[in-house]
């Protein structure tokens, strides 16, 4: 991860977690609001490279500043395990099944027309997503507390939106050392890196990459 106005990059590995740590309220502001917009689709500072290769940010990065907030069944998460459900549904495996229901809907319509007074019509082809919709699909929230969502939402990061990179903010101000440690094996297990950014360094240990921005603007790493 590189910036345009930063001489280091930032190594992210799926091997260890990277830790930023800037120390100045001025650029942790600024750092901060442009990998928001740029997770909006709306910044530019900010380049993603797997290799040679750029990503697309929106895309393939996920930010959480507050960890209360994370909800695993937020609508985008959602639209994306109905087309998901969706392509399983009219795959192989599934195909008949599908068909088979749909024209026992219409079967079912067809019936509960002639008993009405009413002339009706429906779509000449029912939208297994919108069945899906209709049925309140979602996925099942068995966390007990804010810890246990984060790792279920990790996982679904990972498995479902392909998720490459999960940036907290100052982490260390909700999460204690063995929590940190849970969530980065959920991460690395699921194939993502994880990047902290912190605005004063609260760990000495070496379990992190860890990259410095004093408040004199220095950059150390």
């Amino acid at each position: 991860l590189v910036y345009s106005e930063m001489e280091m990059k930032l190594d992210l590995s799926k091997q260890c977690p990277c830790e930023w740590i800037i120390e100045s309220p001025e650029l942790f502001s600024k750092y901060v609001q442009e990998l928001l917009k740029q997770k909006d689709g709306a910044g530019e500072g900010f380049v993603l490279c797997d290799e040679d290769r750029e990503l697309d940010f929106s895309k393939y990065v996920d930010i959480i500043v507050n960890p209360f907030h994370v909800d695993i069944n937020e609508k985008g998460i959602l639209n994306k395990l109905y087309a998901d459900l969706g392509s399983i549904a009219y795959g192989e495996e599934l195909y008949l099944e599908t068909q088979k229901m749909t024209r026992d809907i219409e079967q079912y319509f067809y019936e509960l027309e002639h008993q009405s007074p009413y002339i009706l019509e429906i779509q000449p082809e029912i939208d297994i997503i919108a069945i899906l919709k209709a049925l309140g699909v979602k996925f099942e929230n068995s966390a007990e507390d804010f810890f246990e969502n984060i790792i279920q939402y990790i996982k679904i990061a990972g498995e479902l939106l392909k998720t490459k990179v999960v940036i907290f903010i100052n982490p260390r101000s909700f999460f204690t050392g063995e929590q940190l440690e849970n969530i980065y094996e959920t991460a690395m297990y699921n194939e993502i890196a994880l990047l902290y950014i912190e605005n004063i360094q609260r760990d000495f240990s070496s379990n992190c990459k860890r990259y410095i921005i004093d408040n004199d603007y220095c950059e150390i790493y």
